[in-house]
């Protein structure tokens, strides 16, 4: 089911288009990391789709409702970070939670103690948050965002700032939440290492315009079907098969389409070279980038 879908949507400021037909959409427990170059309209995009900012034609549908004609109904189920969560330093987890929840007419206290599990801080809740690490405040921001039950979460830039461990915990709630609870996940980030290891789909944007929406293992399709292959020994494969890429002593890829991948394993295994692996080869989520935005890195 669809939860977001982004139509058409374009912005300029003054005389500059910042957005030009720019459209995607979500659907429950997908995770779509949202990446280009920076000024590429990442973070305009995401404003406009949380109503801070607006739009000049297109839409923004979220949960079946227009963010332009029905904002409250469409904002009802969003959570959202922009940039860094605000949280208050001198009060407790728990106490931020609270005040954060009093705010809406109907969430109760148990969902305060649902979140808190949610985000791993059970441990740490009663503590001033002040004390708190930086990917401690990271969670505590996301639970804060969690606490209408929220099908679609936002999160622009989370992992700024954040060390390896902080990155590692971001990276297995949301995970978790995107796997458990259903939710829907838009995370922009330049981190694309780290977004390689979580995402499940891949939207890119270049000056202000869609290049690619896909799901990531499609995405990172190799152009050529190159397998790769590790052997015991790549000198003897080198007597045996024409056209081959050496890698190192032991790895090797050669482009040959699937069908022929069994005639060859017969052939090595003909002349005693032992086979550990085939794979076939797939770019990082970096190279793909590369390859649709021309050599575009993201700063």
């Amino acid at each position: 089911m669809s939860v977001l879908e982004v139509k058409n949507i374009c912005k300029s400021f003054g005389s500059k288009q910042i957005l030009k037909d720019v459209s995607f959409s979500i659907n429950e427990g997908q995770i779509l990391g949202f990446i280009g170059p920076n000024g590429a309209g990442k973070t305009t995009t995401i404003k406009i789709i949380l109503g801070l900012q607006s739009l000049d034609s297109g839409e923004v549908i979220i949960n079946g409702y227009s963010v332009v004609s029905d904002f409250s109904k469409a904002i009802e189920k969003v959570g959202a970070i922009v940039e860094n969560p605000d949280s208050y330093m001198y009060l407790s987890g728990r106490k931020n939670l609270e005040l954060i929840a009093n705010m809406y007419d109907n969430i109760p206290k148990e969902r305060i103690d649902e979140v808190i599990k949610l985000v791993g801080l059970e441990n740490r809740i009663n503590d001033k948050v002040s004390k708190y690490s930086l990917g401690m405040r990271q969670r505590l921001g996301i639970g804060i965002a969690l606490l209408n039950n929220p099908n679609l979460l936002i999160l622009d830039e989370p992992t700024n700032g954040l060390d390896p461990e902080g990155i590692k915990e971001l990276r297995d709630l949301l995970k978790n939440l995107a796997k458990k609870e259903n939710i829907a996940v838009l995370i922009s980030s330049h981190n694309l290492s780290e977004l390689e290891s979580f995402c499940t789909d891949i939207c890119i944007i270049q000056n202000g315009v869609v290049l690619d929406r896909e799901n990531i293992k499609n995405i990172k399709k190799y152009k050529d079907s190159e397998f790769i292959f590790e052997v015991d020994d790549t000198k003897k494969v080198e007597k045996v098969l024409k056209d081959i890429r050496i890698i190192n002593d032991k790895m090797f890829g050669k482009i040959i389409d699937r069908e022929e991948v069994p005639e060859l394993v017969k052939k090595l295994v003909k002349n005693n070279i032992d086979i550990y692996e085939i794979r076939l080869k797939e770019l990082t989520l970096e190279e793909a980038f590369l390859n649709k935005t021309g050599g575009n890195k993201i700063d």
